[in-house]
């Protein structure tokens, strides 16, 4: 029997810890993990941690990184995942400047769910966690395909001021700083004409009572 592998990959604010075995019987010095038993993620000072096999993991990736991209372009665009079993979405809380992320043990089932309230940084450093098992070329290999770029036909219209300067190709990483930079940029105010002249400020006005004729 294989011997049991086990993987950690860690951010300030989430911990992504992975179980699995290898199914090659080679002798490397570092054995590339391809069956994975379990996954848990979670994110630092909070007790929920999500868990669950190869279906999971896909899941999150491929949910954690479209809408990290959907942020990035200001576009609304379905995140499609293989299974509807482990199903995860996130949706912005904009009131709470905040996102939510959600797990469900199938698609419809919204009695069985859990829920976890990001900030940006936390969104970040999830990213990151991902981006670490994604370069991680000894785990999970079968992963390489999940996490895709936004494609072109979502990427029409209004581009936001950090996507015009963010490749296509842009990595996890590059992707999450590009996301955090856009959450600290403050909402425009009102935009002045630069070529409107100013309009000259009245100083030291005299006002003049009206006079009443009385007869």
């Amino acid at each position: 029997m294989s011997q049991t592998i086990e993987r950690q990959y860690i951010s300030p604010n989430c911990v992504l810890s992975l179980q699995g075995f290898s199914d090659d019987n080679s002798n490397e010095l570092t054995p590339v993990m391809s069956v994975l038993t379990q996954a848990k993620c979670q994110i630092v000072n909070d007790g929920t941690i999500l868990s669950g096999g190869l279906t999971f993991m896909q899941n999150l990736m491929t949910a954690v990184s479209g809408y990290s991209q959907e942020l990035l372009s200001g576009l609304t665009h379905k995140v499609e995942l293989k299974e509807e079993t482990d199903y995860i979405s996130l949706r912005k809380l904009p009131e709470k400047n905040r996102h939510l992320l959600t797990w469900q043990e199938k698609k419809e089932d919204t009695a069985n769910q859990l829920e976890i309230e990001l900030s940006t940084i936390q969104l970040f450093d999830l990213l990151d966690t991902i981006d670490q098992l994604y370069s991680d070329q000894y785990t999970l290999p079968q992963l390489e395909d999940t996490v895709k770029p936004l494609s072109s036909r979502h990427r029409q219209g209004e581009i936001s001021i950090v996507e015009q300067s963010t490749p296509i190709t842009l990595g996890l990483t590059g992707l999450a700083l590009a996301t955090i930079v856009l959450f600290l940029i403050p909402n425009p105010t009102t935009v002045k004409d630069p070529n409107e002249e100013p309009k000259p400020t009245p100083n030291n006005i005299e006002v003049i009572p009206p006079v009443n004729n009385q007869e």
